[in-house]
C-alpha cells in the first residue's frame, strides 16, 4: 500500500474538531452553571420549561448526554469542545443532566458502557441482540460512529504494538479522526511510525500538529518529551515554542511546556556525565547538572557525578558527591566510590570506614578495599609487599578495566599467574561484559588456589582467608568474610547469571560454596531476572511475587520499580501503577517513567 499524501492535513483536521475551544467550558451565565470536574461548568436551566434548547438535529448530542449522565467530566469537556468546534454557534444544552427518554424506550447506555470500557466486539454483540430484540430499534448514528472510531483506533493500536509502521499511517488516513486530540496515544504511535519509516519530515508536522491543536498543557508537554526520541535539539526547541504559545485555551498554564525542553537537555547532561571523558563537559553544563541532581536528591546522579570527579582525580569533589548519594539512600555503590575517593585522598582510616558497613556483604566494596590495603605481593601474587598502591590497585581505582586486563596479562607473561590474578582479571572481564571469558578465568582461579599454600594465620591465630576457614559464621558475630574458594565461586555465579543460564544457576545455587550474603545476592538478581521473564509472558501475578520476594532481600532498584508498574497497570490496578510510576518519576523523570505516568493516567480517565 502506498503512503497517502494529504494525511497531515486529514490529521489536522480530526485533531482541531475534537481539540479546540476548550477553555470556552468555563463561562457562566446568569441562567447559572453546574460543575461536574475542576474547570468544567456547562450552563443549565434555571427550572423546567424556562429557556430554550438549541434548535433539534443541528449537532448529534447522544455521547454528549451520556458523559454528563455518568459524570464523566473529561470526555463532557472533549465532547462539548468538538461540537463547538463543528458548530460554533452551539451551546450545550440546559436540560443536559435531566433524563432523556427514547422514541423506541431503549437505553443505549449499557452500549456505551461496554463502548467506553473498550470491549468493541462486545458492545455489536449487545447491539445485534437488542436489534433482534427490537427490530424497529436503530442504535444512534453517534454510538455507531464511536464504534467504527473505537475499532479504528484498535488496528493503529495492534500495527504500532507489532511494529507494522505502514499500516498504522494507512489506518489513520482511512479515520483521520481516530488520532485526535481524545485519541492523543493514537497521534503518537502515528508520529512514531513516520519516525521509523524514516519519514522525518512528517513525523515532525505530526507532533507539532498536536502542540498547536490539543489545548491541555499536559498534552503538549508529554508530546514533546514522546518526540524527543526522534526530533533533533532544534526541532525540540521550535516545538516546545509552539506548543507554549500556539492557540492557548483559557486556564491553561503552559509553563511546564516550556520546562519540557530544560528536562530534556538534563536528562541528556546526565547521560553524557555518564560517558564523559574528564573535563569533557563545560563549566555551565556542569553546574546545571550539579543543582538539579541536589534540587532532585538523585542518587543516581550524585553517584555519576562522584566517578566523574574520580577520574578527574579531583578526590575531594568525588568524596563530597559520593557522601552526598550515600546521605540519600545508603548503597554499596556509594560506599565503594567513598572508599576509593578517601583512598585518593590518602585518608586511609575514613575509607575502611567507609566500608565497614559493607564489608563481606559486597564484592564491590570488599574490591575497593584492595586499592586501600592491597594484598601482599606485587598485585596479590604473595611476594613482597610493595611500596603504596600497585598499577593495578591504579587502573582499578580509575575504573579503567582494559587497563586491568593489561596490566595482569603482562604481570602474568613477567612472573607467572597467581589465583589473585586470574581471580580479578574476572572480575574486570565481567565489567567489560566478557562474561564467558569471565568465568573461564574464576574456574581457572580456583583450580590454582586449590594448589598454592593456604596464608599463614594472622596473628593471634585467626585464620585469614584459609581454604575452608568461614564456611561457618564467626563465633564473634561478624559479617562472614568471604574465603577465595567462595569469590570465586560467586564470580562464576556473577559470569553464568549475565550468559543467562538462569535455569542452570537456579539448580545448582543450594550446592554452591557461597556466603549466606552472596547467596542471597544472587537469588535476588536470579529473582529479577524470572520476573522480567514473567512481564514478557504476561504472567503479571507472578512478577508481583516476584518482586516481593526479592524486595524481602534487597531493596528495589528503578528499573525493577518500572517492571512493577507496568505489572500492576496490565492486571487493571491503575491505581497503583499511577502511584507507582509517579514515585518513581518524581525522584527522577526519565522517558521511561513518563511514559509509565501518562500511559496510566489516560486509561484512569478512560482515554479510548
Amino acid at each position: 500500500m502506498t503512503r497517502p499524501v494529504l494525511l497531515p492535513a486529514l490529521l489536522l483536521a480530526g485533531l482541531a474538531a475534537a481539540g479546540g475551544g476548550s477553555g470556552a467550558l468555563a463561562q457562566q451565565s446568569n441562567g447559572g452553571a453546574r460543575a461536574l470536574a475542576p474547570g468544567v461548568k456547562v450552563e443549565v436551566a434555571p427550572a423546567p420549561g424556562s429557556g430554550s434548547a438549541p434548535a433539534a438535529g443541528k449537532v448529534d448530542e447522544t455521547a454528549l448526554r451520556y458523559y454528563a449522565r455518568i459524570g464523566d467530566g473529561e470526555r463532557l469537556e472533549a465532547e462539548i469542545a468538538r461540537l463547538r468546534a463543528l458548530d460554533p454557534n452551539w451551546e450545550p444544552p440546559k436540560d443536559l443532566f435531566a433524563p432523556q427518554p427514547t422514541a423506541t424506550g431503549v437505553d443505549e447506555s449499557p452500549f456505551w458502557t461496554l463502548l467506553s470500557a473498550g470491549k468493541v466486539a462486545e458492545a455489536r454483540a449487545a447491539i445485534a441482540e437488542q436489534r433482534r430484540k427490537s427490530p424497529a430499534w436503530q442504535p444512534s448514528d453517534k454510538l455507531l460512529q464511536e464504534l467504527d472510531l473505537a475499532e479504528s483506533a484498535g488496528r493503529i493500536r495492534s500495527a504500532s504494538d507489532t511494529k507494522r509502521w505502514q499500516e498504522v499511517v494507512d489506518a489513520a488516513a482511512a479515520r483521520p479522526e481516530a488520532v485526535a486530540c481524545n485519541r492523543l496515544d493514537n497521534a503518537w504511535r502515528l508520529a512514531e511510525a513516520y519516525a521509523e519509516l524514516k519519514q522525518a519530515d512528517r513525523a515532525f508536522d505530526t507532533y507539532r500538529t498536536i502542540v498547536t491543536t490539543c489545548p491541555k498543557a499536559k498534552e503538549r508537554r508529554d508530546t514533546i518529551f514522546k518526540a524527543s526520541r526522534y526530533l533533533t535539539p532544534e526541532q525540540l526547541r521550535e516545538l516546545t515554542a509552539l506548543g507554549a504559545t500556539s492557540n492557548p485555551a483559557t486556564g491553561e498554564d503552559y509553563s511546564s511546556v516550556r520546562s519540557a525542553e530544560a528536562e530534556l537537555e538534563t536528562g541528556r547532561l546526565l547521560e553524557r556525565l555518564g560517558n564523559a571523558r574528564p573535563g569533557a563537559l563545560s563549566a555551565s553544563d556542569l553546574s546545571r547538572v550539579q543543582g538539579i541532581v541536589r534540587d532532585k536528591q538523585d542518587v543516581d546522579g550524585a553517584i555519576a557525578l562522584g566517578w566523574y570527579f574520580q577520574k578527574q582525580k579531583n578526590y575531594a569533589e568525588a568524596q563530597s558527591w559520593f557522601s552526598q548519594a550515600n546521605g540519600w539512600a545508603p548503597s554499596d555503590k556509594a560506599a565503594e566510590g567513598l572508599v576509593l575517593a578517601y583512598n585518593g585522598l590518602g585518608e586511609k582510616a575514613q575509607a575502611r570506614a567507609a566500608a565497614e558497613p559493607w564489608k563481606g556483604k559486597s564484592s564491590r566494596v570488599d574490591q575497593a578495599l584492595k586499592a586501600v590495603d592491597p594484598p601482599r605481593g606485587p598485585s596479590g601474587g604473595g611476594r613482597s609487599a610493595p611500596q603504596g598502591p600497585s598499577e593495578l590497585d591504579r587502573a582499578l581505582a580509575r575504573h579503567d578495566f582494559a587497563g586491568c586486563i593489561a596490566i595482569i596479562r603482562s604481570s602474568i607473561e613477567r612472573s607467572g599467574p597467581t589465583a589473585a590474578l586470574l581471580q580479578q582479571r574476572g572480575w574486570c572481564l565481567l565489567e567489560l561484559k566478557r562474561p564467558s571469558e569471565a568465568e573461564a578465568a574464576f574456574v581457572e582461579a580456583q583450580a590454582l588456589a586449590a594448589r598454592e599454600p593456604a596464608p599463614k594465620p594472622a596473628k593471634g591465630g585467626a585464620s585469614a582467608a584459609g581454604k575452608g576457614s568461614d564456611r561457618s559464621p564467626a563465633a564473634s558475630g561478624l559479617p562472614q568474610t568471604p574465603t577465595r574458594e567462595q569469590e570465586n565461586a560467586y564470580g562464576q555465579a556473577i559470569a553464568r547469571l549475565t550468559t543467562g543460564d538462569v535455569t542452570g544457576l537456579t539448580r545448582d545455587l543450594p550446592r554452591a560454596n557461597l556466603t549466606p550474603t552472596q547467596k542471597a545476592e544472587i537469588r535476588a538478581s536470579l529473582m529479577a531476572t524470572e520476573a522480567g521473564r514473567a512481564l514478557e509472558d504476561k504472567r503479571y501475578h507472578d512478577v508481583l511475587r516476584l518482586l516481593n520476594a526479592r524486595r524481602e532481600i534487597e531493596p528495589e532498584p528503578r528499573n525493577l520499580g518500572i517492571l512493577r508498574g507496568w505489572a500492576l497497570y496490565n492486571l487493571m490496578r491503575y491505581d497503583e501503577a499511577y502511584a507507582q510510576f509517579k514515585s518513581i518519576d518524581d525522584r527522577l523523570s526519565t522517558e521511561e517513567s513518563r511514559e509509565g505516568v501518562t500511559t496510566a493516567w489516560k486509561t484512569i480517565y478512560h482515554d479510548w
